[in-house]
């Protein structure tokens, strides 16, 4: 299990823990994004009605949800790589369960678990992160960390779908499992030794659960994410109502341009700070959304993803990196799932709300409301906490 301890003061950042923590984290979360598109049409398959087949499929957010600051807590207490491999153990487990199960309940059960898992995988691999990371790069490190983040995105499901058509969901699933357990392998390889720090110990407070400090960038965080749940959720239904052709190169636009975003925007953080690539950020996702909401035409579609990518590649790490620069990595645990449960929040209620408006009032009124909602929303959060010494240290 290693007892090296990494010298974080160094100016390195492609070192080989860092190298196998970025190799480890797209490997679990290529294996997430194979299963997670598919759940709903399995739950269909096992004799589920649609309406129990969608919530099975957000049964793992939701858990997450709940369990995000006992997994923060956690994260600060407790050895963050034990916690890794045992929540990705968990998540193999659930995978070979999800493979053979053909009882809905099960299914719900094993759903409740993954997420369970998933929820103390993510924060301890965002808090595991900042050991690896040189604190003066934390936002380049994080930048690439995302990046592998969206090459499972743009690769997991396209791979879950080929393997579903030729050997069906079991081969899916074990496929998935097998690429944890790669990871795991990986993990175990990696050198750390848990510092015992004031933060270590004492009485659970509310500060123990939640980073009260950088509350207004979770804030934030849940905009940028109520928009990408409303992408997620509805854009294939937004390109039939429209009639346009083609409509999942928004995605692809989205990925490639996420590719060059990320580890851009991350080193122009460490250089400038995180006003200077807030504010674009903003701007960009905003400008998304009102194009979407204006437009019948896939040229301009396209435009929109790369103003998403621009927007979200660039602002969501920012607003991570800078809460855990200003914490502390001894903190790091609270921090991310502080940041985590502003994003489950956004993914939750979004799409509920964005399917009803979408339904009474059509989808020009959805994107360039939401636009506006956005753009104002975030805007308003950071007059009202313009004072905090939080964005001063930013």
């Amino acid at each position: 299990m290693g007892k090296t301890q990494i010298n974080t003061t160094e100016s390195k950042l492609w070192n080989r823990p860092f190298i196998m923590l970025l190799v480890m984290s797209t490997f679990i979360n290529s294996a997430s994004q194979m299963v997670t598109p598919l759940v709903s049409k399995y739950a269909l398959s096992l004799g589920a009605p649609l309406t129990l087949a969608a919530t099975i499929s957000s049964l793992m957010s939701f858990a997450a949800l709940f369990l995000r600051p006992v997994a923060g807590l956690f994260s600060d207490r407790c050895n963050r790589k034990w916690i890794i491999l045992i929540s990705n153990m968990l998540i193999v487990v659930c995978l070979v369960l999800m493979a053979v199960t053909k009882s809905v309940p099960m299914m719900v059960a094993v759903r409740l678990l993954h997420g369970v898992a998933f929820s103390f995988n993510g924060v301890a691999l965002m808090a595991f992160n900042t050991v690896f990371i040189p604190k003066e790069r934390l936002g380049e490190g994080m930048g690439w960390m995302a990046l592998g983040n969206t090459l499972a995105q743009a690769l997991g499901p396209n791979m879950g779908i080929i393997l579903v058509e030729r050997g069906g969901y079991m081969l899916c699933f074990s496929v998935a499992a097998g690429i944890c357990i790669a990871g795991i392998v990986v993990i175990v390889m990696m050198p750390y030794q848990k510092e015992r720090t004031e933060h270590n110990t004492g009485k659970i407070r509310l500060r123990s659960l939640v980073a009260v400090e950088i509350l207004p960038f979770a804030a934030i965080l849940c905009l940028f994410a109520c928009g990408s749940g409303l992408v997620s959720s509805l854009l294939v239904l937004y390109g039939d109502d429209r009639g346009i052709a083609g409509i999942g190169l928004f995605f692809t636009a989205y990925s490639v341009m996420m590719i060059l975003v990320r580890p851009l925007a991350g080193r122009l953080l460490d250089q400038k700070g995180l006003r200077v690539v807030l504010y674009p950020s903003i701007a960009a996702f905003a400008l998304c959304f009102l194009l979407l909401g204006s437009t019948a035409s896939i040229v301009v579609v396209i435009l929109a993803g790369v103003l998403k990518a621009v927007g979200q590649g660039s602002g969501v790490p920012a607003l991570q990196s800078t809460g855990l620069k200003i914490m502390g990595r001894e903190k790091a645990g609270v921090v991310s799932s502080t940041c985590f449960i502003g994003q489950d929040i956004g993914n939750t209620i979004a799409p509920m709300i964005g399917g009803f408006v979408a339904q009474y009032f059509g989808y020009g009124v959805l994107f360039n409301g939401f636009s506006v909602v956005f753009l104002t929303g975030a805007c308003l959060i950071y007059r009202v906490t313009s004072g905090k010494m939080m964005w001063k240290e930013s």
